[in-house]
């Protein structure tokens, strides 16, 4: 395996099982050359999922003193995921990942994206009219407009709604209208300059078996000269790798000969794929 980093990794600060301290261990025994900590931003509701704003100068303050402690080994980024909804600056860290976990609601509260597959099934059909495809509508037309207005360096798991959808079978994720629609809505993206994360964290809770984007998302990505990231979105350290020899597998299969990591000495560096 050639990728040794992770740019998208949550801790004890958000909905994480694992503390900042023992995950940067992990990386370090695992012979890391960077990893990058993405705990979610701070928001105003659903509190037990996100650094709670008063502990966001802890969560800095520790990442920062990791990135000193292990100095010279591996290299600590202070990142935050933060959702469209977030309300906290990006000021002051490193980078970010922009990321789209809930749907608006009329009563001003929000539905989340990929909760329990019966929540998403109560949005699709309180305010979607049963209509799975126009809930993916609303999906990639809000992460998409979020990347553009934001000019994010990472797009968050594009495709999240899939991991649901294994489930619920709310779209065919193989129809003309979704392929069309997943790829009108990554097309303008490609062209920010941003990465495309290529995530495998459904794949270490048990929801997918492959990582997410498509292999037809990733492909055309590919043809508009577009970067990938492959990060596990990890919650648990034990987990910080999985399934990062099958994303690397699937990016050489579809022609890909490197991809992007955060770099030991620079924020972003390419490194060649295994077996090139």
């Amino acid at each position: 395996m050639s990728i040794l980093s992770c740019a998208h990794v949550h801790t004890t600060y958000c909905d994480g099982k694992t503390p900042a301290k023992d995950m940067a261990k992990r990386a370090d025994e695992l012979g890391f050359v960077s990893l990058g900590f993405t705990s979610h931003a701070p928001q105003t509701f659903d509190p037990g999922y996100c650094i709670p704003p008063e502990q966001e100068e802890a969560y800095k303050a520790e990442i920062r003193a990791l990135r000193a402690e292990y100095a010279g080994r591996m290299t600590v980024y202070l990142g935050v995921e933060r959702d469209l909804y977030s309300c906290c600056s990006t000021e002051g860290y490193d980078f970010f990942i922009a990321s789209v976990h809930y749907f608006p609601r009329p009563d001003g509260h929000h539905s989340p994206v990929d909760a329990t597959p019966e929540k998403l099934r109560q949005y699709v059909e309180t305010e979607c009219g049963g209509d799975g495809l126009k809930m993916a509508k609303q999906y990639f037309t809000m992460l998409r407009d979020y990347v553009l207005s934001s000019h994010a360096p990472i797009i968050g798991h594009y495709d999240l709604p899939q991991k649901n959808n294994a489930v619920l079978h709310l779209y065919d994720e193989e129809s003309p209208a979704y392929q069309k629609l997943t790829l009108d809505c990554l097309r303008p993206l490609a062209d920010t300059g941003a990465l495309l994360e290529v995530n495998t964290g459904a794949m270490a809770r048990g929801y997918l078996s492959t990582p997410y984007p498509s292999p037809t998302l990733l492909k055309a990505w590919k043809e508009w000269g577009g970067e990938v990231i492959v990060n596990s979105d990890c919650h648990d350290a034990r987990y910080l790798t999985t399934g990062f020899e099958e994303a690397e597998a699937l990016l050489l299969s579809l022609g890909y000969d490197h991809a992007v990591r955060l770099g030991r000495d620079t924020l972003w560096e390419r490194f060649a794929l295994a077996g090139r």
